[in-house]
């Protein structure tokens, strides 16, 4: 691997730790496809961003401690890890894709993700029924294994709940730091030693997206977050609609 493609990885992590930090959602949406456009594959983009969110999701679980719900975290986990054994496992099958169909794959998965953001108004209840829990969190563990992007049914369904902002983060800091060993290390059973540099790669970077997600939040205190929500969803939208037209641009 080329010293410039590092360079490239370092910055588009940053950048994305940033957005992260700043509005608490995107990382994996914008550093997986522009992982991919910078020449890596999809199971290589999604094994150097793992590593990352583990520290960034420990960091961020640890400050949020005292106000993790751990019997909601454990239960949403167990469903999580019923999903993400079979994501992996078609993550194996469309890593043999050629890379146009695969920005194809992962820009839908964007559109989607902008879809469920913007459009899917969820009415706050006490409670969720098991039903939906189960259907939610699957779902989620599915998504990340396939395209490392299992945050927005997760999102969904803390959105169906009355808590507070904090809770919702210390939930969902929690949830993401129970996940990432055991993608990891089914990243590693099914794919070999060919992604143990894009491991390392990741584990390099990793302080520096644990410090671009800090900066993030910090700025983000002076800036108005909705409207760089509404810039990023159109950002998002530009970016799948290029991912899905790749092939004929």
């Amino acid at each position: 691997m080329s010293i410039s493609l590092i360079v490239i990885i370092g910055v588009i992590l940053f950048l994305c730790s940033t957005i992260q930090g700043i509005v608490g959602f995107a990382f994996n949406i914008f550093a997986i496809p522009l992982l991919i456009w910078s020449g890596l594959g999809l199971s290589e983009s999604i094994s150097i961003t793992a590593i990352p969110i583990f520290f960034q999701s420990a960091t961020s679980t640890y400050k949020f401690r005292s106000h993790v719900l751990w019997k909601e975290v454990t239960v949403a986990t167990i469903f999580r890890y019923m999903g993400i054994p079979i994501g992996i496992y078609f993550l194996t099958l469309i890593s043999m894709y050629d890379k146009s169909s695969i920005k194809q794959i992962v820009g839908i998965a964007i559109l989607f993700v902008v879809f469920s953001q913007v459009y899917l108004k969820i009415e706050p209840k006490e409670k969720v029924s098991s039903f939906w829990t189960f259907i939610a969190f699957f779902t989620s563990g599915l998504t990340l294994g396939l395209v490392s992007m299992g945050g927005p049914p997760a999102v969904l369904w803390v959105m169906a709940h009355k808590w507070k902002a904090i809770t919702t983060r210390a939930f969902l800091s929690a949830l993401f730091f129970f996940a990432s060993p055991l993608q990891i290390v089914l990243l590693y059973y099914s794919f070999g030693d060919s992604l143990l540099n894009y491991f390392l790669i990741g584990l390099a970077f990793a302080p520096l997206v644990v410090v671009g997600t800090l900066w993030g939040v910090k700025l983000g205190e002076f800036l108005d977050r909705e409207k760089l929500k509404k810039i990023i969803i159109f950002l998002l939208v530009i970016t799948s609609l290029v991912s899905i037209l790749s092939p004929y641009l």
